[in-house]
């Protein structure tokens, strides 16, 4: 079973040791576990979404090897000066659409919708249990090396620790606020859309940006205009969960205009209600951070990380990446139903 060990010096959890694969899983190499009429060969569904004929549209089960296992005990312990514990947690796969080998991007506004439906319940659902403090929702698109690659679907991890990065954000924008009174990133959202450098697209709730520091060439990040430090939270209004879709939906293929291989990430607001945080951790984040969605491109040669220091070179600035993506069309928003 993996374990969760602490490097002492960058304070970054790691997961290592041999994923699990859970039993009565079996696999056809030839075959696309997540395909119409192949549900034998994943773990029971969590979740579906079904359309007016009884049809699946959605399906949400854990990953046959989960990095994290709800079943698992924590059983934090140490060894000298390490920290080291179980993996405690949840591992689910988010399989967007019964259509084979359709990217994210082509499929409709309305089945997009259904997805952030979707990911917006089980983060909700996944939030309940107290032993958990964060759950993160990933999606890796790449050229398809196996049938199962080539099937569209993203990752949920719940998990008993804070990412590194999320560790980073939430304290620097608490800082910020301290000093401030302000939230980091509405003070961003004002002065991009400000100067108008760096933004890519905008609608009435929604703006998309190549950020100032950008780590990789036509990387991208989408935020709410309004202030809002829940991703899930934020979307439960059906008409505001649509622009979202729509908005996402032109963003991606702007970016696939680019290159069709990129990792998109949610960055939410932690679980408050885990058991552990000390009493005060959280008092502002609901003015103090703002959730967004990042999507960082995968160009060949493009993108480099400079000696152990990890110093991003970046060989196009986040204003010429930004002029490109605004001139590149989307293409016209299918109709509902579509």
């Amino acid at each position: 079973m993996p374990e969760l060990r602490l490097n002492p010096v960058t304070r970054r959890w790691i997961v290592t040791g041999k994923r699990t694969v859970m039993p009565d899983i079996t696999e056809e190499a030839d075959l696309c576990p997540f395909c119409p009429g192949n549900e034998r060969l994943t773990p029971k569904a969590i979740l579906e979404t079904r359309d007016e004929r009884g049809a699946w549209t959605t399906r949400v089960f854990h990953d046959r090897a989960p990095i994290f296992q709800v079943e698992a005990q924590l059983n934090p312990r140490g060894e000298g000066m390490y920290d080291r514990m179980n993996t405690l947690g949840a591992h689910e796969v988010l399989v967007e659409t019964p259509q084979h080998n359709v990217r994210m991007s082509s499929l409709s506004v309305e089945q997009l919708a259904r997805v952030m439906e979707v990911c917006r319940d089980r983060i909700l659902d996944l939030k309940q249990d107290r032993r958990f403090r964060y759950v993160s929702l990933y999606k890796v698109q790449r050229d398809a090396t196996s049938p199962r690659l080539a099937h569209s679907h993203s990752h949920i991890l719940a998990s008993p620790v804070l990412p590194q990065i999320m560790q980073v954000e939430l304290r620097w924008c608490q800082a910020y606020y301290e000093k401030k009174e302000r939230c980091l990133f509405c003070d961003t959202i004002r002065q991009e859309t400000e100067q108008d450098q760096r933004v890519v697209d905008q609608n009435q709730d929604f703006i998309a940006l190549c950020p100032f520091a950008s780590r990789s060439p036509y990387e991208v990040w989408i935020l709410p205009l309004a202030h809002a430090s829940s991703f899930e939270k934020d979307i439960r209004d059906p008409a505001r969960l649509r622009s979202l879709a729509g908005f996402f939906k032109n963003c991606l293929a702007r970016v696939e205009n680019i290159t069709p291989a990129f990792t998109i990430v949610v960055h939410t607001e932690p679980n408050t209600q885990a058991r552990g945080w000390p009493k005060d951790s959280w008092l502002t984040i609901a003015d103090d951070y703002h959730w967004h969605i990042e999507i960082n491109p995968e160009i060949e040669g493009d993108r480099r990380v400079l000696g152990s220091e990890g110093f991003y070179f970046n060989p196009i600035p986040a204003e010429e990446a930004a002029l490109v993506l605004r001139a590149l069309e989307p293409g016209a928003e299918p109709a509902a139903g579509e």
